[in-house]
């Protein structure tokens, strides 16, 4: 029992939130200490943020790594020691100690679900507390800056410069090494941004922004030329000119506040100024609706602060007691995913009214809006706001309304993030995701229309949510040669999983329009199912393989429609044979391979009422964070007996594990 307790106390996230507030604008700590390492987008790419306080001309690090103008890493600076971190959903806290100061900092990005104009603010706070331990007079000030790196490109060869107009590190708004930003001043703080403003220019997966400003809130901001004097192993700044341009990368210019207040507030914003294109439309950021402009957001975000950071602290709590009924592990995984999940949206609303909660497809092709994301990440949306999850349905309903798409079923996508114009996904039909998609979309619409207990988003759409549930009768039983959402596996011919998500699909079609013949093709078909899935342990992955097994995590949606596809003795079966299957961190998808899927783990726990099975899953999930050489925001895909990360990181899907406490 001792080494629970202890092993909750020193959970290592195998990376920190610290900004998180969309694809685009985001910092993490990837390191055990704040200051072991520069801070990074969710990429892994860096976007620098620094901290530290200056005591009597000696500069004390608490976050960060300052590079030369080579960029090469310079370790010779004294830090105050890390002495704990707390992860809560909305708020990271670090508390640092030496001889002779206390410090804390605390990361807060307001992602609160039920205020959605809270929400879609693209602001954070950093707030500062500086406590001087002895009696003696010091000349103490406390010292932030980040850089232009956050608003520039990294990948392409094209030579962008990069102007400051007030003192974040430029390198979080460009993403080519060679790129140059400019500074500018403003009302309330200052803010740099790429010299060639290319708005909504780019797509794609593995890239950042290189458009729009991030501007740096704070009475003291103001822009710096920094650096590392070797000789006297000391930090160094001085006042850059803002008449100038920089590159963003091997300039050390950044925007900075320095100041002799013992304890403040700053905040760090930016002004995309389109979010997302939709059909050939640039849509602005969801804000702008109640702050009206950029400007007037800021301000009422800085004056809102207090009331905010006490309704971030409410909701914090308000979690973490739900989420630790479950587990003690569960609650820290809860935590730290939290804002991993939302920050992997964009909020805005369409020239039709309409709200759109729009999913960037991480670290897997950027595709925008995917309908086999939003399935697995709805749970956390269904608890908190049900109408985000018709926002993720209705850029599909777009695209298959559109007269571009002529196939019987649902589309995959509805473009590359951020423009949604249409699927980008293969177009190929063998690469295609028909039974997946069409399972997908009918589960959700069912799901989503049960938790609002009204089924219009249904009658606006019965025509398509028809013809997809007539494909699945003709289709979805026996898949055939089709991929599903676990397409990294490769095709696998007659799936009984995507079988599952089939029958579920055509019952809840049935059930939400009363319509007999579909619940009746429904039962008829899961009694099938479970004569063609026999095995001695657990069911088959598909028909034809018989020494075959895999994790039937759709079947939860029967129990959660109260469809009463599936006999009981089903569910017990299969969590039998989890049990038996179950590596040092999971239990593997299926016979495949080790690999484990985090977020299909946790739909497996609401098939049974085994609490001990439940607490196992999440122990395991758990060690793998805790414990992965793989420093990165929390991968859904990793090896269940090495613990190591495949590819995936900082997805959405992840909101799957809020099937618990949904």
């Amino acid at each position: 029992m001792q080494n629970t307790k202890q092993k909750k106390s020193n959970f290592r996230a195998s990376a920190v939130p610290l900004v998180t507030v969309d694809p685009y604008f985001s910092v993490w700590s990837f390191s055990d200490t704040l200051y072991g390492d520069a801070t990074r987008h969710w990429t892994g790419r860096e976007n620098r943020m620094n901290a530290g306080i200056i005591i009597d001309n000696t500069y004390y690090s608490l976050m960060g790594t300052f590079h030369s103008s080579k960029r090469q890493v310079f370790s010779g600076l004294e830090v105050i020691e890390q002495k704990s971190i707390n992860i809560s959903p909305l708020i990271t806290t670090y508390e640092f100690e030496n001889e002779l100061a206390r410090v804390k900092l605390e990361f807060i990005t307001p992602l609160l679900l039920r205020e959605i104009d809270i929400l879609s603010r693209p602001l954070s706070y950093i707030e500062y507390t500086v406590e001087i331990k002895d009696k003696n007079v010091h000349d103490v000030r406390f010292y932030f800056d980040i850089s232009p790196e956050c608003c520039v490109k990294i990948k392409d060869k094209n030579v962008h410069d990069v102007r400051f107009y007030f003192d974040i590190s430029p390198e979080c708004c460009v993403t080519d090494w060679t790129q140059e930003v400019e500074l500018k001043s403003s009302e309330f703080g200052i803010f740099c941004g790429n010299t060639e403003q290319k708005v909504l220019g780019r797509t794609g997966d593995n890239i950042c922004i290189d458009w729009g400003y991030l501007h740096l809130i704070h009475k003291d901001a103001r822009f710096i030329q920094r650096g590392i004097d070797l000789y006297k192993c000391r930090f160094v700044m001085s006042e850059a000119d803002t008449k100038k341009t920089y590159n963003a990368f091997n300039e050390a210019v950044v925007m900075a506040v320095v100041t002799e207040e013992m304890s403040g507030v700053i905040a760090i914003a930016y002004d995309d100024i389109k979010s997302i294109e939709y059909f050939g439309t640039h849509l602005d950021d969801f804000y702008k609706e109640s702050d009206g402009s950029f400007n007037n957001m800021v301000k009422k975000a800085v004056s809102q602060y207090r009331e905010i950071k006490k309704k971030c602290v409410l909701f914090s709590e308000e979690l973490s007691e739900e989420a630790s009924k479950v587990s003690t592990e569960y609650e820290k995984i809860i935590s730290l995913i939290y804002r991993q999940v939302i920050a992997a949206h964009k909020l805005v609303r369409d020239t039709d009214g309409n709200i759109l909660f729009i999913s960037k497809e991480c670290f897997s092709n950027g595709c925008a809006a995917t309908l086999d994301v939003s399935y697995p990440s709805m749970p956390m949306l269904l608890k908190y706001n049900p109408e985000l999850v018709k926002g993720m349905l209705l850029p599909i309903i777009k695209v298959a309304r559109s007269g571009n798409w002529d196939k019987e079923f649902a589309p995959h996508d509805a473009g590359c993030y951020p423009c949604l114009n249409g699927q980008a996904y293969e177009k190929e039909s063998d690469a295609q995701m028909p039974v997946e998609e069409c399972g997908n979309i009918l589960i959700m619409t069912a799901v989503l229309c049960n938790t609002l207990g009204n089924n219009d988003f249904a009658e606006e759409n019965e025509d398509l949510l028809k013809k997809w549930a007539e494909y699945l009768i003709e289709n979805g039983y026996d898949p055939g040669d089709q991929l599903c959402t676990d397409d990294f596996a490769g095709k696998w011919p007659h799936n009984c999983n995507l079988s599952i998500k089939s029958i579920i699909a055509i019952g809840a079609y049935g059930k939400l329009f009363d319509d007999r013949r579909f619940t009746d093709i429904a039962k008829k078909y899961a009694e099938l199912w479970v004569k063609d899935t026999y095995a001695e342990k657990g069911t088959l992955l598909a028909f034809d393989r018989k020494d075959t097994w895999s994790i039937k995590y759709n079947i939860i949606w029967d129990k959660l429609l109260n469809l009463g596809l599936f006999p009981k003795e089903v569910y017990k079966k299969e969590v039998e044979a989890y049990k038996a299957k179950m590596c040092r961190y999971g239990v593997p998808l299926d016979c495949r391979s080790d690999y484990a899927k985090t977020d299909w783990q946790a739909w497996t726990t609401v098939m049974t009422e085994d609490s001990e099975y439940t607490e196992t899953v999440y122990r395991k999930i758990y060690d793998y964070i805790n414990e992965t050489v793989d420093r990165a925001p929390v991968s859904d895909w990793y090896s269940a007996e090495r613990g190591r990360q495949y590819v995936f990181q900082n997805r959405s899907v992840l909101g799957a594990l809020f099937i618990n406490i949904m």
